[in-house]
């Protein structure tokens, strides 16, 4: 076994196949989240005119709808399903471009010795995990700060 192909199957692919299964939870989440909101908020009016000649059941059927709508967009804004989604999904694609231009020795692959191109793989998508994994939590440190600026 070269190198590379322990390279490949004990961190690479494992980080691919990780960050692949996190990007289509939070795209699930996402529009779970989404499809909540305006299906909620979509359906005040038509409670409201249903349920006309009874103005309490109306009341109570549209201010738990109303709720729905706030919890579910706030949940999806508090937990950054979008964000998320594209991160990793953003990140999937890196690796895996990073992959298939190394198996064709293309790109930066091209012209070097076995020996560099095993080198240049790992620091390249060690690169690119650090510097997604900077991003990430950088997006999620604001989390909950107050932008106090008028």
């Amino acid at each position: 076994m070269n190198a590379q192909s322990d390279y490949v199957e004990r961190r690479l692919e494992p980080q691919e196949k990780w960050h692949d299964k996190r990007a289509k939870l939070n795209k699930r989440c996402f529009y779970t989240a989404e499809v909540a909101t305006v299906l909620a908020g979509a359906a005040i009016p038509v409670v409201t005119l249903w349920a006309v000649k009874d103005t309490y059941l109306a009341g109570v059927i549209s201010a738990i709808l109303g709720g729905v709508v706030v919890v579910s967009a706030v949940v999806g804004k508090l937990f950054k399903f979008h964000e998320n989604w594209l991160h990793y999904r953003a990140l999937v694609e890196a690796v895996a471009r990073e992959k298939e231009l190394y198996s064709a020795g293309a790109g930066d692959y091209a012209a070097i010795d076995a020996t560099k191109r095993d080198r240049l793989l790992v620091e390249r998508v060690e690169n690119l995990l650090a510097n997604k994994t900077a991003q990430f939590l950088d997006t999620h440190k604001r989390t909950g700060e107050n932008d106090t600026s008028d």
